[in-house]
């Protein structure tokens, strides 16, 4: 059996900009089949190359795993390329699982929705692990981006937000806990290939007191570089400082939209401590949230450069199946379609002059400057050169 990450990648004018992350759902799913894996993605493999290699090696058996880096939302962008793939060894027992094909109840080929259970290793020795490199900002202290690898510490996330859909993975909002010394063997196994730069996969890694510190305690030696998702409710000082003395100088949060100054004024101390932990900040915003203006969205974007994150994402918020937004979505336009999406060509365009104001912030720069020096400027100005 072979189990397949289609690729989606689009062609870059500089390709060595984007991170290429290990498929960690497509290895879970080959860890326990027991099968081969091919990531198309990282080997950046056109159509035609996929099916030829398919069919030079003769398998019968191929599952297509339609899932994005982030364990939620990005997985509908690739249903289109699995599905073009599938069309050409349609003569082989093809079937499919991942966020977006199970949400939409998929029926153009078989569907597996449980894929497999317990927690599986990730099969590093079938990945091509020279492959891999980290985000450019995760090494804007100078450090090297080749080596990357995607860890999980938990399955689920306990939290109901309008626009997620990660709970069609489980069907449930529970939060599958994998046992802390697996965890932490993995950890030292991709230590051992010589890998520093890791992401920890899981959609809320802080959630336990007890849980992140005694993995982060025991993990401290091994000189890694990691990021992780966190709410902005879920943090303590000792949290953090745990986090930082194990490796974990970035974290994520969720800031989406701050039209909520009650919200605004909570999220201040959560800042500062994570800032005095010495750990970077990743501040994801969405605009285009039901019931924001634009107005809100430069509101977001005043609260970005005011404070001055290291790094940003903003994204346009979309109704991907999957959650309570798409449900509400398709009860009123009774149908959905990938072009529905064409409608958030202004949201894009402001999302697209927000990220070159932000990075552009010569006061922004000049924070990097003092905290990473001159590389890391001319880091975010290659990128700015690229975008443009």
């Amino acid at each position: 059996m072979l189990v397949v990450n289609p690729n989606n990648r689009i062609t870059q004018v500089k390709p060595d900009l984007p991170a290429i992350e290990p498929p960690l759902w497509a290895g879970l799913c080959a860890s326990y089949h027991n099968a081969d894996i091919l990531d198309a993605e990282a080997l950046d493999m056109k159509l035609w190359e996929v099916e030829e290699w398919i069919r030079r090696q003769h398998y019968k058996d191929v599952m297509i795993v339609v899932m994005g880096n982030n364990p939620s939302v990005s997985s509908t962008p690739k249903m289109p390329v699995a599905e073009a793939l599938a069309d050409r060894i349609k003569d082989l027992n093809v079937s499919f699982t991942g966020l977006h094909p199970i949400a939409v109840n998929y029926d153009k080929y078989p569907l597996v929705r449980t894929p497999f259970e317990g927690f599986p290793m990730q099969p590093w020795d079938k990945l091509p692990m020279q492959r891999y490199r980290a985000h450019s900002w995760q090494c804007l202290d100078g450090s090297p981006r080749s080596g990357y690898a995607s860890i999980y510490t938990s399955l689920g996330c306990p939290f109901s937000c309008h626009y997620c859909n990660i709970h069609t993975l489980y069907g449930d909002r529970k939060v599958r806990f994998r046992p802390t010394r697996d965890v932490i063997k993995e950890f030292t196994s991709v230590a051992s290939l010589g890998v520093r730069n890791v992401k920890i996969w899981d959609e809320l890694f802080a959630l336990d007191q007890h849980r992140v510190s005694t993995i982060c305690r025991a993990i401290e030696d091994l000189n890694l570089n990691i990021w992780a998702y966190a709410r902005l409710d879920s943090v303590t000082p000792n949290m953090l400082s745990t986090m930082k003395r194990g490796g974990i100088n970035w974290l994520a949060y969720g800031f989406e939209s701050v039209t909520d100054r009650k919200f605004v004024e909570e999220v201040e101390e959560v800042i500062k401590m994570t800032k005095d932990a010495g750990i970077a900040i990743i501040a994801n915003f969405m605009f285009g949230l039901p019931g924001t203006t634009l107005d809100d969205d430069k509101a977001s974007l005043d609260f970005a450069m005011n404070h001055l994150f290291e790094f940003v994402n903003f994204y346009t918020a979309k109704p991907y199946p999957g959650s309570v937004w798409y449900d509400e979505w398709v009860k009123t336009n009774k149908t959905y379609d990938y072009k529905y999406f064409d409608q958030y060509q202004d949201v894009d365009k402001f999302r697209q002059w927000a990220w070159t104001t932000y990075f552009s912030n010569l006061v922004y720069q000049s924070m990097l400057r003092a905290k990473w020096g001159d590389q890391a400027v001319r880091q975010i100005q290659e990128m700015l050169a690229w975008q443009k």
